[in-house]
């Protein structure tokens, strides 16, 4: 069996509107800083928590609205609700065999061909009264109807004993924060003593210990220098105290009892750099965060051991739970990144086990790529009332569509899960140029929870969709690429085809134009060989950007950039080179024949003659070539970046990268997570 389904309503993030999470055997919940993710295993402590400290509700599990002081609220409820189905029913009908005779009875069927479930629900209320922490009131219980079913009535609901839920389910957290040193010691609770408790110990094992350990004292006994502290140490006692129960006293060496040895047991690493082994305190932090999950890991092996093993040569003495719960909060935490591909794998084996379930949970990039995308439960904080948004990674339907999209859009720039918007660009230009004019806003980029995003020629539909999916505003800025083969009215029906995709219909697009299907099919046979074709072109590239796409036009952000600082790139040539130009005056012929031939380089091939562009604009072709098909367009355009002061550059900037900056200033002005507040001008 496994944790299907988790509901939160008024728990800590988690808002007064019914939040689901859907889990798998590995689910990976990634989300933003105090986006919600460890609230999340919060709540699953309070229902399968090993102790009562775990399980215990407080005031601060309580959910308080935007806008509302703690203080301001008298009476507060919070519902924690898991649904654990029983897939074994289906794949393996041995392990349905241990998972549901106990809890056969709590099952909810809810028609003739559906699968059981169960649901247990968490119900506390908080009142206030005159002590400070107030009066909390809390329920566990099992429900006996479905959820659609569900009004309400005591008569569906019975108590869950929480001896019960942990016969059946355990739940072990590993902390953001590890301390092996501690799950070493035998204290009740701690991953060690789950482990030797679980041993079957002969009955006279401290019998055993004691004769065994009567030779080892005997010899330190027989010590001069220890006998005469013993003598020493029992006048000056005697001399302090007369109670004749504790007159004798003796220095033991050794441990003559089973508790004392585990209590003093420790783990050493050998061999090392010095002549001495090394205890778990010597270990680096990433070592030891290491060694934390391989001391989950052995007793997971040793409950699954324990189930395999017949009566005679039964070492442990364990009856494992139906269910075990591995909920990891940040692997990455102090792990080497060539390392985290193996901490995965070791997590993915432990979710295939007959009756283990893996959760885990990151911030992490590096994570994120090594994990599959249908595993991936988004969070975002809402900024509309501060409460955590759950979202679910669909994939499509068609295995080719999905290939593409993951490959795409889902593995290959993981830094969009973790930003309040995303800026979609052509390449490099784009990544060098966007930053540079978020900063005339006077933010940097980083500090604005902004993840500039270069396309690469990847498509863009698959981006569009991640992001609807869950919910992060993006922006994007493309090249209109005019008299291109591909660009021009080809990339215009694209966006239009792909923001109908993305479900904006074509009414609302296309409908004020005129504009009917046929005509959309056939728009990238639309002319461009003129001036008024540009013109018209140009009504469509402003249309979109109240869709939040925008061009950079005519051509591309190289050529803007150019237009608009055309001496500053000019300056990155180094002296006595640069393009070849005959002299206008002198040489009109040949001047006009390397327009041409630097026309066709800049437009390629296939591309048109250059009759939409303006004559300024063709001049300038005679450096485009040069400075970014030529040369390297990184490289250029840092050049030119470091002779441009931002009073300069915000004054000049192309008017695209303009409308850009201002549309991401607008959609961030009132992010609470968000640095950026100021509006472009």
């Amino acid at each position: 069996m496994i944790i299907k389904e988790l509901i939160l309503k008024n728990f800590r993030c988690f808002g007064s509107d019914e939040e689901t999470i859907e889990f798998d055997n590995l689910t990976s919940i990634i989300g933003a800083n105090s986006s919600g993710k460890s609230a999340i295993l919060g709540a699953l402590l309070k229902l399968f928590g090993r102790n009562g400290e775990e399980r215990e509700i407080k005031r601060s599990d309580f959910h308080v609205p935007m806008g509302k002081k703690p203080e301001e609220i008298d009476e507060n409820d919070l519902i924690i609700e898991a649904i654990i189905s029983f897939p074994e029913l289906v794949t393996d009908k041995t392990a349905a065999e241990k998972t549901v005779p106990n809890l056969f009875q709590r099952m909810v069927v809810e028609d003739v061909d559906g699968d059981p479930y169960i649901r247990i629900r968490l119900d506390a209320c908080w009142k206030k009264n005159n002590t400070p922490d107030g009066d909390i009131d809390s329920k566990l219980s099992f429900i006996t109807v479905s959820r659609e079913e569900d009004d309400g009535n005591e008569d569906n609901r019975s108590p869950a004993k929480v001896s019960d839920i942990r016969s059946n389910i355990q739940m072990i957290y590993v902390p953001a924060v590890r301390e092996p040193s501690h799950q070493l010691k035998n204290a009740s609770g701690t991953i060690l003593w789950r482990i030797l408790n679980g041993i079957n110990w002969p009955k006279d094992i401290n019998e055993q210990i004691n004769n065994n350990m009567k030779p080892v004292n005997s010899i330190f006994d027989n010590q001069v220098g220890v006998k005469q502290v013993q003598t020493i140490i029992q006048t000056q006692w005697q001399s302090f105290h007369k109670d004749s129960r504790y007159t004798e006293t003796k220095i033991k060496f050794t441990n003559s009892d089973l508790n004392s040895i585990l209590n003093k047991i420790d783990i050493e690493f050998s061999p090392t750099e010095i002549p001495k082994s090394y205890n778990i305190n010597s270990l680096g932090e990433g070592l030891k965060s290491l060694f934390y999950l391989s001391l989950v890991n052995s007793l997971l092996e040793i409950e699954f051991i324990s189930q395999t093993e017949s009566a005679e040569e039964k070492a442990f003495n364990l009856l494992p739970p139906a269910l075990t719960i591995l909920a990891v909060e940040e692997p990455e935490n102090h792990i080497a990144p060539q390392l985290l591909g193996r901490i995965i794998d070791n997590l993915d084996q432990i979710s295939k086990k007959k009756n283990s379930q893996v959760i885990l949970t990151s911030h992490s990039p590096s994570i994120v790529k090594r994990i599959k995308p249908e595993s991936i439960r988004h969070l975002r904080i809402s900024k509309e009332n501060l409460c955590t948004k759950v979202n679910k990674i669909l994939l499509p339907d068609k295995v080719d569509d999905a290939h593409k999209y993951v490959k795409e859009a889902v593995t290959c720039y993981p830094e969009i899960y973790f930003a309040r918007l995303v800026v979609f660009g052509e390449g490099d230009t784009e990544s060098i140029i966007i930053p540079k004019a978020i900063e005339t806003l006077g933010s940097k980029i980083d500090s604005c929870g902004i993840c500039v995003v270069p396309l690469g020629g990847r498509f863009v539909n698959h981006f569009w969709k991640l992001l609807s999916e869950i919910e992060i505003p993006f922006i994007t800025l493309l090249d209109l690429d005019s008299e291109r083969a591909t660009g021009g009215w080809g990339i215009i029906k694209y966006v239009i085809n792909q923001l109908i995709e993305n479900g904006i219909s074509f009414d609302d697009i296309c409908g004020k134009s005129g504009l009917t299907q046929s005509d959309l099919d056939s728009m990238h046979t639309w002319p461009l060989n003129s001036k008024e074709d540009g013109q018209t072109m140009m009504s469509w590239v402003q249309h979109l950007e109240s869709y939040g796409v925008y061009f950079s036009s005519p051509l591309d952000l190289d050529f803007s950039m150019l237009k608009a600082f055309k001496e500053y790139y000019q300056r990155t040539v180094p002296t006595g080179e640069g393009p070849r130009i005959p002299d206008k005056e002198t040489d009109n012929n040949g001047y006009t024949k390397k327009i041409e031939t630097c026309i066709r380089h800049t437009l390629k091939e296939s591309g048109g003659n250059g009759n939409s562009y303006q004559d300024f604009e063709k001049e300038l072709m005679l450096w485009y070539p040069y400075l970014f098909l030529d040369r390297g367009k990184p490289g250029t355009h840092i050049l030119a970046m470091t002779m441009l002061d931002t009073s300069s550059f915000k004054e000049n900037m192309p008017e695209s990268l303009k409308k850009v900056v201002n549309a991401i200033a607008s959609e961030l002005k009132n992010d609470p997570f968000s640095s950026l507040k100021q509006v472009a001008t």
